[in-house]
């Protein structure tokens, strides 16, 4: 368990898991689709325009509880947590945790996933709701700036259907950083 919230917020792969683990990828794989059962970890999609891809894309994994995750990686005090490599990934897995609830409100319920591109970058998440889709980006920081939405220019500029760009970041203020991009505090998606 230890070893998954350390991959917390990254590519699945249950063979290097295993490896890291000394157990074999099918008892890895019976580990993980218990935990996912028990609802303690989500694995959550690749976001591709043909569903069929999505299916064949590694998924990225989650605890559904950040706090958990932290604490099974080690991190069991405040400053531990502020000084850990991880700190980011528990941060988006918090932000994920208001997204699902907030995806779950949504008649019909929306869709999460995240995108990678072959070329590299990446876009946290892509809430999709029928054929709407917004992309959120979740950054550790205060002060979100305009060279942290290039991953979203991107993901904007390959599908310009979509409604909008979110960076989710630390801060306090609301500020529009483009003009498809926004930047919102974290604590406004757990209102």
């Amino acid at each position: 368990m230890e070893l998954l919230a350390l991959r917390t917020g990254q590519l699945l792969n249950q063979s290097e898991l295993g490896r890291d683990a000394r157990l074999s990828q099918p008892t890895i794989h019976r580990y993980v689709s218990l935990l996912e059962t028990s609802h303690l970890l989500e694995r959550l999609p690749a976001y591709a325009p043909d569903r069929t891809t999505r299916l064949l894309k590694s998924p990225k994994v989650y605890w559904t509880d950040p706090g958990l995750a932290s604490f099974l990686a080690g991190l069991h005090d405040e400053t531990a947590l502020k000084h850990a490599r991880e700190v980011g990934a528990f941060f988006e897995g918090l932000v994920l945790h208001h997204l699902r609830v907030q995806a779950s409100l949504l008649a019909p319920r929306g869709r999460l996933s995240f995108w990678r591109p072959r070329r590299g970058g990446e876009v946290d998440f892509v809430l999709e709701h029928g054929r709407r889709l917004l992309a959120i980006e979740v950054k550790l920081s205060e002060t979100p700036r305009y060279g942290d939405t290039e991953d979203l220019r991107a993901f904007l500029d390959l599908h310009p259907h979509a409604a909008a760009g979110v960076l989710v970041h630390t801060g306090r203020e609301v500020r529009r950083l483009d003009d498809r991009i926004v930047a919102v505090p974290w604590d406004l998606l757990a209102e």
